[in-house]
């Protein structure tokens, strides 16, 4: 069993905002200016985040995957034409470009 332990960061903390629009990818801002790393929107994750869409509605995460060091967040949406359905999104952050 692997354990994770809060750091002093999170003391305080009841959830992350990790804030996404229609290019997929997770951002720590309103402004949506400042892009997540994979090891924040990880760590967001596992330590209880919420996604919020350029709406201002709040999403609850369902799975995360790590795949080559990009992290995809994995988040349920409303259908606005049925009540009865929902739709799936994502939320990424990929490593930063190496020059």
């Amino acid at each position: 069993m692997e354990i994770i332990r809060m750091n002093a960061d999170d003391r305080n903390v009841a959830a992350r905002k990790i804030y996404a629009k229609a290019d997929g990818v997770a951002y720590l801002d309103k402004t949506l200016k400042v892009k997540t790393t994979p090891a924040e929107l990880e760590d967001a994750y596992i330590k209880g985040m919420l996604v919020v869409d350029t709406a201002g509605v709040m999403y609850r995460p369902i799975s995360c995957k790590n795949v080559s060091d990009t992290v995809t967040v994995t988040y349920v949406t409303t259908d606005t034409t049925s009540a009865t359905t929902a739709k799936l999104a994502t939320v990424k952050a990929e490593p930063a470009a190496k020059e």
